[in-house]
């Protein structure tokens, strides 16, 4: 998190972890390699359902938030009107993870009353 902006963050590329998403006044929806600016922060909102979905809203122009703006890999920018749903997005973890516990030896010898031996 930002250390004084609460709740903003920056968003950047696992591939290219030096590219980070920025809302420039100009062009909308954009990555940036460079210095930091504030029109890098966003914030996840809850889309209010409890659905698991978020509006991701810039913290330098607040009534901006992510819109998909149609099904080709290009079309995101941003949108500042009513809220639809193709502006609600879902962090999903990459990996999925069980995990267990398979006890292999157990002794309780807190007392150390017993000497401990394997075989």
């Amino acid at each position: 998190p930002h250390p004084w902006k609460d709740g903003c963050y920056y968003i950047s590329n696992e591939v290219y972890p030096q590219h980070r998403f920025a809302m420039s006044k100009k062009n909308g929806l954009i990555t940036y390699k460079g210095p930091y600016f504030d029109d890098q922060l966003f914030k996840l909102v809850p889309s209010g359902n409890n659905d698991g979905f978020y509006y991701i809203y810039s913290c330098t122009y607040t009534k901006k938030r992510f819109a998909k703006k149609g099904a080709a890999n290009n079309k995101v920018g941003s949108y500042d009107g009513k809220q639809y749903d193709d502006q609600l997005w879902r962090l999903v973890p990459r990996f999925q993870a069980d995990i267990y516990t398979d006890d292999i030896f157990h002794f309780d010898n807190r007392q150390g009353s017993t000497p401990i031996t394997r075989t």
